[in-house]
């Protein structure tokens, strides 16, 4: 089992102006946050800005993944948990908890220790693929409203036994049983997701994406709607594997200016 230790330490990009919100942006499988933020601050919106000129004011962490054995590639290679298929995510799903469970578990430390310089809702996550299946976990199983969610071409690993889990309970919303059950999250905050359950999502997925089929971010988007997320989903008719210039970015900015940091 992973300790925080076992995690690089995260790359940190600070604001040019006062420290006033958090994005906390989750690299996908085979990367890691420096070379994500990289990637992230050279594209530009419509207006030819990066999202750190749109944001002054904003704080972004880049964690990073160690490196985890791959039993699809059978090597070690940088991925927040091992997965044996992304057609079908559901295909030896044991292999995916390990990981998952301590990778959720880092970056709810992360948001932990953020909470302590803004308040929750000036605080988001964002995630590319695998990094958004790990966010959207820490998302529903932590224990604040945060101010909004970005997945770009994600998708949701155990999505029917999330849903399941909810639907079985009184109130339709609490995960507790599940995340403590199935991925060990005990003691560390997981509360019902009720109040998680209101904080704003952005989806944006390619529809022509080879590595992650969009069916699989329509999965997930169903997902959160059957939790009582409110969603906003935007699809782009390309093949990337990445955030549509300038179109993605340009949603990325109005989903922020609209809904997390008003």
């Amino acid at each position: 089992m992973a300790t925080p230790t076992d995690f690089p330490a995260p790359h940190i990009v600070q604001p040019t102006e006062d420290h006033y919100c958090t994005i906390i942006a989750l690299h996908p499988r085979g990367g890691n946050g420096p070379d994500f933020a990289d990637e992230i601050f050279e594209d530009t919106t419509s207006s030819d800005e990066t999202l750190a000129e749109h944001f002054p004011y904003c704080k972004w962490i880049f964690p990073s993944s160690p490196e985890r054995y791959s039993t699809f590639y059978r090597l070690e290679i940088e991925q927040w948990f091992d997965s044996y298929s992304l057609t079908d995510p559901t295909k030896r799903e044991e292999l995916q908890v390990e990981g998952l469970r301590d990778s959720v578990k880092h970056i709810l430390n992360l948001i932990h220790k953020e909470v302590e310089l803004v308040h929750p809702s000036n605080i988001v996550l964002l995630g590319l693929s695998q990094g958004a299946a790990v966010a959207v976990h820490a998302l529903l199983a932590g224990r604040y409203r945060l101010g909004g969610f970005i997945g770009i071409e994600g998708w949701m690993p155990f999505r029917k036994q999330v849903v399941d889990a909810a639907k079985s309970c009184e109130d339709g919303l609490s995960l507790t049983k599940f995340y403590e059950d199935t991925l060990g999250l005990s003691g560390i905050g997981v509360q019902d997701a009720q109040a998680n359950a209101t904080t704003p999502v952005l989806l944006c997925h390619c529809a022509h994406n080879k590595v992650i089929d969009e069916n699989l971010g329509n999965q997930l988007n169903v997902a959160l709607a059957a939790l009582g997320v409110d969603v906003t989903v935007r699809s782009f008719a390309s093949e990337g594997h990445w955030i549509q210039v300038p179109e993605g970015f340009d949603a990325v900015v109005k989903f922020l200016e609209n809904h997390a940091f008003m």
